[in-house]
C-alpha cells in the first residue's frame, strides 16, 4: 500500500531492476508521478502512473542520489544554495566526486555565511571543482592523471593513495540516470590564484634563467671563433711577408713546404783551449795559427717539388738542393 511508501525508498522490480520512490507532495516513482493509488484487487494492488516505465539500473539522477544516501545533506543543501541542482539533474553525464557531511564539517564550511552574492561565487567555484563533465570510472583512472572540472580548474589523481588531489575515494562508482557519483573524505578546495602566479612566475624565472645561460654560451663561442680567425690571419699575414717564391719555381710545379730548421745545426764551431801541463810552463811555446771562424748560411725556408726534389733557400740568398747524399748548390 502507499503508506508503506516512504522517501528514498527502493524496490526491485520483477525484471531485476530497482525502482525508486520520492515521497514529498505526492508520490514519485522514479520519473513518474502516482496519480491514483491504492487500487485494490483480488491479487494485490494497482498504483496508477502518469508515464510508462523504461528500464533502468540508475532511476534517479545525481542530485536525488546524493539526496537519498543520508550522509551528503551538506552536499545537496550546498548545490541548492549555488542554484546548481537543475545543473546536476541535467542530461550530463557528469562525474560528481562528493564530500561527506563529515567532510563539509571538517572543511570548517559555513553555508549561512556564505549567503551572499560573493560567497554563492565562491561556494559555486568549489561545488563546480567536484564536477568532471563526462564519466571517470575507477578502471580509467591513471597515476598522476590530471582532469579539467567544470571550474575550469584541474585535479589530480594518485593510484597509490586512491585519491584525489589528497582526498580518498570511499565509495566508488555510484551509479546515476545522468553520470556516477566517487564519495570522498574532503571537500576539494580550487587552486588560490596566487600559487597559480607564483607557478607562473617560477616558470618565467627559470626560462629567463636559461635564456641568459644560452646567451652566455652564445657569447663565449663567439669569442673563441673570433680568436681563432685572429690568428690564422696573422699567421697568413707573416706567411705574406717572407721572402717570395722565385717565378721559375712556381712555373716549374714546385710545392712549397715550409718545414722549420733547427738552426743550431749551422752554428759556429766551438773555438777549444789547449791546456799544457805545468811542467812545460817554461818551454817554448808554439803559436798556432788562428783559423777564420766560417760561418755556415743558415735556411730559410724548405719546401719539395712534384718530382720530389727538396730544396732549401739560404739567409745568404743562395738555393741549395738534396741530391740523396748532401746538399748541394742550386745553379
Amino acid at each position: 500500500p502507499s503508506s508503506a511508501v516512504t522517501e528514498c525508498m527502493s524496490a526491485t522490480a520483477v525484471n531485476g531492476q530497482t525502482l525508486a520512490f520520492t515521497v514529498d507532495d505526492g508520490v514519485m516513482v522514479n520519473d513518474a508521478t502516482v496519480t491514483l493509488a491504492d487500487v485494490g484487487t483480488s491479487n494485490g494492488v494497482i498504483h496508477v502512473i502518469d508515464k510508462v516505465l523504461s528500464p533502468t539500473d540508475a532511476p534517479n539522477n545525481i542530485p536525488r542520489t546524493a539526496q537519498c544516501t543520508g550522509i551528503h545533506d551538506s552536499l545537496v543543501a550546498a548545490v541548492i544554495q549555488a542554484e546548481l541542482l537543475e545543473t546536476l539533474q541535467g542530461e550530463g553525464p557528469f562525474t560528481l566526486f562528493a564530500p561527506t557531511d563529515q567532510a563539509f564539517a571538517d572543511a570548517g564550511i559555513d553555508l549561512a555565511a556564505l549567503n551572499t552574492p560573493e560567497g554563492k561565487a565562491t561556494l559555486t567555484d568549489i561545488l563546480l571543482y567536484h564536477v568532471y563533465i563526462g564519466t571517470i570510472s575507477p578502471t580509467e583512472i591513471t597515476q598522476g592523471m590530471q582532469l579539467q572540472m567544470a571550474n575550469g580548474d584541474n585535479t589530480t589523481f594518485s593510484l597509490m593513495n586512491a585519491d584525489v588531489n589528497g582526498a580518498n575515494i570511499t565509495i566508488p562508482s555510484v551509479m546515476t540516470s545522468n553520470g556516477i557519483i566517487h564519495v570522498i573524505d574532503q571537500v576539494l578546495l580550487p587552486p588560490v590564484e596566487g600559487d597559480e602566479t607564483t607557478d607562473g612566475d617560477a616558470t618565467e624565472s627559470s626560462e629567463d634563467d636559461e635564456t641568459s645561460w644560452l646567451t652566455y654560451v652564445l657569447v663565449i663561442t663567439g669569442v673563441i671563433i673570433l680568436g681563432v680567425a685572429a690568428g690564422l690571419l696573422y699567421t697568413r699575414k707573416q706567411e705574406s711577408n717572407g721572402v717570395s717564391e722565385p717565378k721559375e719555381y712556381a712555373q716549374g710545379g714546385i710545392i712549397n713546404q715550409l718545414q722549420p730548421i733547427d738552426a743550431s745545426s749551422y752554428a759556429s764551431p766551438q773555438t777549444t783551449t789547449q791546456s799544457y801541463d805545468t811542467g812545460y810552463a817554461q818551454q817554448a811555446q808554439v803559436v798556432q795559427p788562428v783559423q777564420p771562424v766560417v760561418t755556415e748560411p743558415v735556411a730559410l725556408q724548405q719546401w719539395t717539388d712534384a718530382n720530389g726534389h727538396t730544396f732549401r733557400r739560404m739567409d745568404d740568398g743562395s738555393t741549395m738542393w738534396w741530391n740523396g747524399t748532401d746538399w748541394q748548390k742550386y745553379a
